[in-house]
């Protein structure tokens, strides 16, 4: 066993790391490279705000695959009270994630040789029999193989926002650069987006001037829907799986008969959508690419509002806001922005209407999401391996393509052997493929099949 680097220290990579130094034999080599000198946290754990909560409850978030209550034994160490279904702080789980890493690299040492990097990777080439790796302060690192752990990227702007025009005004990632001072003397604030990343802003905004009003505009105005306040009682059982594994493979067809389980009892709908979990890759890689194309285009934002839901207690905050009018969710997308003196003055084109909403805020938000296109990834390592078409994108641009054992996979195909992928781009080939009881499993596959290929290797 040889020298592996990991590029990238969030969840992904983190895991990785982990699983790595658990299974790896004798003598084996690895090093941990990340942007910032903050490992294991990543922009989902890296919050250090307690009302950003998981959206997942603890029951369910263990890193480690073969160990389904670690988180959980790990959240009643600090809080007996806690159970299965709690919804607890992010900021924890970051915690959770640094003590699994400095865990394993005690438990590893004399038989891994384990370094954590803080630097920026530029460009990843095969030299020789060995990958170059060169780094942004100059330092150059050799490896055997190379696992890319990237995690998201920041969101694409707007086409009808200039990012250098609307400064100061606009935000474009709004995880960077202490997001709750920039908009605390804010009273009135648009965020461009209705999911899960608005969701956390507008917490963040409430939370530091609870006086704020706030527009939160998206094409259909949808937002993410609550987890239940407790674990359903035993009992419920669907038919689900079994009725859409043979049936024709359509979008039409998948939401004739989720419809028609959940009509059957309305009150599990969340029961409904979480047993198609396990099989949604399956799904996913069953329709064509036109019908992938027509679930994007008409249903993916009611599939993301319901599956990808939120903490009750986060719903409540939300919903407060809503009921007092603070909050504003409006149906539509941003055609103009305007700078009048010290606010903004945003045009709205509310769907389903030719009357053009407009509001005055003082920030524009950008809450779209991670992007997943790469031509619009702004990351000087991403393009350079684009440019040498040794990654590419799939043909809807959700992600990075990937062979079943996690090479990356050029434009035409091509594996490339010393090079790796885990993280939520592989949302392109498994759609489900973003959330950590998925990408605990791929980043422990990914561990082993790199293992089995460096150990067969002469």
């Amino acid at each position: 066993m040889r020298r592996v680097v990991i590029i990238g220290a969030g969840f992904s990579g983190t895991v990785a790391a982990v699983e790595f130094m658990r299974h790896a034999p004798q003598g084996a080599e690895l090093i941990l490279v990340n942007r910032s000198g903050k490992m294991a946290r990543g922009l989902a754990y890296g919050t250090s705000s307690p009302h950003h909560l998981l959206n997942v409850p603890a029951g369910n978030m263990s890193a480690l695959q073969d160990d389904p209550e670690s988180f959980l034994r790990f959240c009643r160490r600090l809080d007996n009270e806690t159970h299965s279904g709690s919804f607890v702080s992010r900021s924890l789980y970051g915690v959770y994630l640094e003590e699994l890493l400095t865990f394993a690299e005690s438990q590893s040492a004399g038989r891994v040789t384990c370094r954590r990097v803080a630097g920026n990777v530029l460009s990843v080439e095969k030299k020789g029999s060995e990958v170059l790796l060169e780094m942004a302060c100059g330092a150059k690192i050799l490896a055997d193989h190379v696992i890319l752990a990237l995690g998201n990227f920041a969101p694409s702007n707007p086409l009808a926002v200039n990012p250098q025009s609307f400064s100061p005004f606009y935000i474009a990632d709004p995880w960077l650069n202490h997001l709750e001072l920039a908009h605390k003397n804010a009273p009135r604030v648009l965020l461009i987006g209705t999911g899960l990343t608005a969701v956390d802003v507008l917490l963040s905004i409430k939370r530091s001037l609870p006086s704020a009003q706030v527009f939160m505009v998206s094409r259909r105005g949808l937002h993410p829907k609550a987890h239940r306040d407790q674990l359903p009682a035993d009992g419920f059982t669907t038919d689900v799986q079994s009725l859409i594994l043979n049936a024709e493979p359509t979008v039409r067809t998948y939401l004739r008969i989720v419809r028609e389980c959940i009509s059957i009892s309305s009150e599990h709908w969340r029961e409904v959508i979480t047993a198609l979990r396990n099989i949604t890759p399956e799904l996913w890689s069953r329709l064509p690419l036109i019908e992938r194309r027509r679930f994007l285009r008409h249903l993916q934002v009611y599939w993301d509002s319901h599956r990808h839901r939120i903490a009750p207690e986060t719903s409540r905050i939300f919903e407060a806001g809503i009921q007092d009018s603070s909050v504003e969710l409006i149906a539509g997308r941003v055609t103009a922005v305007e700078i009048k003196g010290d606010v903004c003055e945003v045009d709205v084109a509310r769907r389903g209407s030719e009357r053009v909403y407009r509001v005055a805020v003082n920030k524009i938000i950008n809450c779209t999401g991670p992007c997943t296109s790469l031509s619009r990834i702004e990351d000087e390592l991403m393009r350079s391996l684009v440019s040498a078409d040794i990654i590419s994108s799939d043909k809807l641009g959700l992600g990075i393509n990937v062979s079943p054992g996690y090479e990356v996979l050029s434009s035409q195909g091509i594996a490339t052997p010393w090079l790796s992928y885990v993280g939520p781009m592989l949302k392109a080939t498994y759609w489900e493929a973003t959330a950590v009881p998925e990408l605990r499993v791929h980043a422990k596959a990914l561990v082993i099949e790199v293992m089995r290929r460096l150990s067969a290797a002469p």
